[in-house]
């Protein structure tokens, strides 16, 4: 690695360039993140014949984006286009030290809370250069939510102490009866393991195919609902909504209540104050989920929360995340944090934040078991 005058620290090549080679000579020791990368001085020797200082681009990410901007020729060739997304990636390293370089589908520059595509960047400064306020927004609002994602990643990683009560007898699911499925050419889809571990195409993420393929799940929703009336004390209500979907909502003498809109495609979940899930989560033929997938997942979820495994807690941060954690009895489960659901108002989260400060540590309790089953 060589050093630089116009970036305080040594220089990396572009993450992913030597992936290849990796692959034939496996490094002994993993590779830290690049905070600062080469191949930029092309567009330091057109900013030096363009009557600018470098060393003060480098520096002053604001004088940058207007030397961009500027100079909108820095698009019509691609090495210079190029040379001017690394000067800018590495520009933005120096404003937010704690970032660094990494490839996804292009080269971005973050942290886990926040990542900037340089090339779309570089490509919005010439053509929206009055997005320039809006970018300082975002750069001064980093190093918090950097601290919010502490907050988040540490609540992710909390050690599980509750106790869950489960029912006597275990779910037994009922048998899945699923039809055979056809493609284009009459050949058996085999969900579930269409891309043999390989990588789906691009169009596959877009395509929805057989998504009737889930309607046997119907059966397990209505298996799962029968067999927490039995072990529970919860009251199920029953309705069809407008659109023509059945609504479910158990409401447990303790504990948080479930809401379930079950349709022929998908079974949305409502649980507690602001927990939101949907299965499938995702129909679309690149995620290739199947009836036994979904089947899985709903399993997982409800019994959880009836035994006491279900835990939110809002609001995380500055940014007013949720964190929610599903936490099933064979000590497995899943966690997750974002934003809330949009659509939900802002006086019931306000709602929320004061129901979920009185659970202790955010775990909702368990549904109380019936004496006798019904």
């Amino acid at each position: 690695m060589t050093t630089s005058d116009l970036f305080p620290g040594t220089l990396a090549p572009m993450p992913g360039a030597t992936a290849s080679a990796t692959l034939i000579w496996p490094s002994v020791e993993s590779v830290a993140p690049a905070r600062f990368v080469e191949g930029f001085k092309p567009f330091a020797a057109f900013a030096r014949d363009s009557d600018a200082d470098p060393a003060v681009l480098a520096t002053d990410l604001f004088a940058l984006w207007d030397f961009i901007a500027a100079h909108a020729e820095l698009l019509d060739a691609p090495e210079m286009t190029e040379a001017a997304s690394r000067f800018l990636g590495n520009a933005i390293a120096v404003a937010h030290p704690a970032a660094r370089w990494r490839m996804t589908s292009e080269p971005e520059v973050g942290t886990s809370a926040m990542s900037i595509p340089v090339a779309g960047v570089l490509r919005a400064i010439v053509e929206h250069p009055e997005q320039r306020e809006a970018f300082r927004e975002m750069l001064a609002s980093w190093p918090q939510a950097d601290r919010d994602d502490l907050e988040s990643s540490a609540l992710a990683h909390h050690e599980v102490d509750v106790d869950l009560v489960v029912a006597p007898m275990a779910f037994a699911r009922p048998p899945l009866a699923i039809p055979e499925f056809f493609d284009d050419d009459g050949r058996v889809i085999d969900y579930g393991s269409r891309w043999a571990g390989g990588s789906p195409p691009d169009d596959a993420y877009s395509r929805v195919s057989h998504p009737e393929r889930f309607a046997p799940v119907l059966s397990v929703v209505d298996a799962l609902v029968e067999h927490l009336a039995t072990w529970y004390v919860v009251d199920v209500d029953r309705r069809v909504s407008e659109s023509g979907a059945r609504v479910m909502c158990l409401r447990p003498t303790t504990g948080a209540t479930i809401t379930l809109t079950v349709s022929a495609e998908s079974v949305d979940i409502e649980a507690g104050a602001l927990f939101r899930d949907r299965a499938p989560v995702c129909t679309c033929d690149a995620c290739d989920e199947t009836a036994e997938s979904v089947a899985d997942h709903l399993e997982q979820t409800l019994l959880a929360i009836a035994a006491g495994g279900l835990r939110e807690v809002f609001p995380v941060g500055q940014r007013r995340w949720l964190h929610t954690r599903i936490h099933t009895p064979d000590g497995s489960g899943r966690s997750s944090g974002g934003q809330p659901d949009p659509a939900i108002p802002a006086k019931r989260l306000d709602e929320a934040a004061d129901v979920l400060g009185r659970l202790p540590d955010g775990w909702w309790p368990a549904w109380t078991l019936r004496a006798e089953p019904v």
